[in-house]
């Protein structure tokens, strides 16, 4: 089983170069990040950095897995996402950046979309109809919002578990609110809030400037709707490039292994 999967590994690095070279440039980027963060005593980020190291071999267990071979620019991207994680988090990206994480949620939408259309063909076959596509494309459509709630949740359960703030919190100077009221028939509107003053019991207070403090949903939503969009218009650039050339496919959608397909047939 091991020695199976080193030869798949071995031959699907020397077979695409491309592919190789994207892998490559990912491990540099990781270890670099590692010994970086190590050297400054930042323990945390260079923890994650040899976790996210270990994305490289996880990508060719479940191409080999699975028996399908994902092309080099869903391999970029896919790697570009990953690296992205290290660089928001660890080198603060998000702060300097704020659209960088609704960029990586909406690389995150067209790469899953391709994943789950390529699982579902590797169900269904080489069946070329009208009907096989749709299918797998809803299935694409599904298994990237399916990956989008479940991510979601995974961030919720991480500060509910360990504390871990990965839910971006944002500051909004206004909401509306039932409680406030009383009463579902009525909606209390807090706008224009420019600072909130939180007092501790032991008499001590934190003032935060600017308006309220919004402790991740605007986030979580937020992060899902991108997600959603780049779904979507993944999915509606396959049904036009489908009637042509079909490049886009051939680019981002995955192919049946050459050993899985012998066995097929």
């Amino acid at each position: 089983m091991h020695k199976n999967f080193f030869v798949h590994a071995k031959e699907r690095l020397s077979e695409e170069k491309a592919v190789c070279v994207i892998l490559a440039a990912y491990a540099v980027f990781q270890i670099f990040s590692c010994i970086w963060f190590a050297a400054h005593a930042e323990a945390r980020n260079a923890a994650l950095s040899f976790v996210y190291l270990l994305a490289i071999p996880a990508a060719l267990l479940i191409e080999w897995l699975i028996g399908i071979r994902f092309p080099a620019l869903f391999h970029l991207f896919l790697f570009l996402l990953a690296a992205g994680g290290i660089l928001g988090s660890c080198y603060d990206v998000y702060t300097v950046i704020p659209a960088f994480d609704e960029v990586l949620h909406g690389i995150s939408g067209i790469l899953f979309c391709a994943v789950g259309f390529t699982l579902f063909k590797r169900i269904l076959g080489e069946d070329e109809s009208k009907k096989s596509f749709l299918a797998c494309l809803l299935a694409g459509i599904l298994f990237s919002l399916a990956i989008a709630v479940l991510w979601e949740l995974f961030e919720y359960a991480c500060y509910v578990l360990v504390g871990a703030d990965m839910q971006e919190d944002m500051i909004i100077d206004g909401f509306g609110s039932y409680l406030l009221s009383g009463s579902h028939n009525e909606t209390v509107v807090i706008d224009g809030i420019t600072q909130t003053i939180i007092h501790y019991g032991d008499g001590k207070t934190y003032v935060i400037e600017g308006g309220y403090l919004d402790i991740g949903l605007y986030d979580t939503l937020n992060d899902m709707l991108v997600c959603t969009v780049g779904c979507l218009l993944f999915a509606a650039a396959l049904i036009p490039d489908r009637k042509l050339s079909g490049k886009l496919k051939k680019l981002l959608i995955g192919r049946i292994s050459p050993s899985n397909k012998e066995k097929t047939e």
